[in-house]
């Protein structure tokens, strides 16, 4: 070990002296949720409150609940990446991702979609309302100043026996200012294979099965979490950073709208296949101690207005220039131990001695400090993970 740590110094060294500033490429869209694959953007919101949809346990593909754990967004030169830890059950459950790209300026901060069972073409089923008659997705009023111009949703409802693993169609919901429903227009962006990124081609290429437009978008999923938050109303008993696989999807700015220096703010939530809302969402409220299905509210027979929710269930992540590595390491981990703040994109000397000086942290440690398994101390794991990464060089 001692002439493997010389020789990895010696080559960091020369490193910092011959290579050219490197260009981050983003995260790999494999449904493999990591914290360090995030580095330029970061972990914008974390789950309070444990799920009402059914905690998953199976560690299968199929999936027995969904859950939101964690948000992660960050940026390259091409895409918007968004990274959600948790789970998706294959029933019909869906998970949208609200998007505003300018700032509430235009789009539908009050959103009119469609009553269940009188559907508007080419919609998808889950923007519409509860079938028992409670509000769902065609009768919001989000917070002031979000106005989503844009929908991102994907779902699953394969039968049970028929398949071995979940297949979610995704859809591109362009969101007409106001909110008219008659004026929004839905292109389905392709298929998502749990489990298997490539199942259609490189890593996260949606499968075009069914797809009406070439969008770009890309994604991918790892249904098989049975870690994160637990089940019930109540705050979580364990912790939701315990989660990292569930979903990662690729937006293509262009396609979005927005370059360097623009915002995008987000909003994701859990909701059943006719537009019944669940408890979880990102971000989760901020002070109730108790939060249940968003259709249980005032007896589902009045509109849903965020602005009656503690906090903003939105946050925004600003486009910026991207930093960092270029390429992933020979074992794909795109060097996430390269923790010295110097963009060299090499684990050395100066990351150990980085997580060396935070170790025995036992609360509040971030990746940088070398909690590098996201559970917010540093010990043995983090450092194992470290030495396991010595020497690599992601340039």
């Amino acid at each position: 070990m001692t002439l493997r740590l010389l020789r990895g110094s010696a080559c960091l060294v020369c490193a910092l002296l011959v290579l050219p500033a490197a260009t981050w490429a983003g995260p790999v869209v494999d449904g493999l949720v990591t914290p360090g694959e995030y580095d330029t953007g970061g972990l914008l919101s974390t789950q309070r409150f444990q799920t009402q949809f059914g905690d998953d346990q199976s560690g299968d593909q199929w999936g027995g609940g969904s859950e939101l754990d964690q948000l992660f967004v960050t940026n390259d030169n091409t895409y918007l990446y968004i990274g959600l830890s948790g789970n998706l059950e294959n029933n019909g459950n869906c998970i949208v991702l609200f998007i505003d790209v300018d700032s509430g300026a235009t789009g539908a901060n009050e959103l009119y979609t469609k009553d269940f069972g009188v559907p508007i073409d080419d919609l998808p089923r889950y923007l519409g309302g509860d079938e028992g008659g409670g509000p769902g997705f065609d009768w919001i009023y989000f917070d002031a100043g979000f106005a989503p111009n844009y929908a991102l949703g994907f779902s699953g409802g394969s039968p049970l026996g028929s398949q071995t693993r979940s297949y979610y169609l995704a859809n591109w919901t362009s969101l007409a200012i106001g909110g008219d429903p008659f004026n929004h227009s839905n292109e389905i962006a392709g298929m998502m294979t749990a489990g298997d990124p490539t199942a259609s081609g490189p890593s996260g290429t949606l499968g075009d099965f069914l797809a009406t437009a070439s969008l770009g978008i890309l994604g991918a999923g790892d249904n098989s979490n049975t870690e994160g938050v637990d089940g019930g109303t109540g705050l979580w008993t364990t912790d939701p950073a315990t989660a990292t696989t569930g979903f990662e999807l690729a937006i293509p700015l262009s396609l979005l709208g927005v370059g360097m220096d623009d915002p995008v703010c987000v909003f994701a939530i859990v909701s059943g296949s006719n537009g019944w809302i669940s408890n979880q969402m990102l971000p989760p409220p901020e002070t109730e101690t108790v939060f249940e299905n968003i259709c249980d509210r005032n007896g589902g027979t009045e509109p849903l207005d965020f602005a009656d929710i503690t906090g903003n269930q939105f946050v925004c992540y600003t486009i910026s220039e991207p930093q960092g590595c270029p390429n992933p390491g020979e074992s794909g981990n795109y060097c996430t131990a390269d923790i010295d703040g110097s963009g060299d994109c090499l684990v050395g000397l100066a990351d150990l001695a980085q997580l060396l000086g935070h170790y025995g942290t036992t609360s509040g440690a971030v990746h940088d400090d070398g909690d590098l398994d996201g559970d917010g101390d540093v010990d043995l794991a983090d450092l194992a993970e470290l030495l396991g990464q010595y020497g690599d060089d992601c340039n």
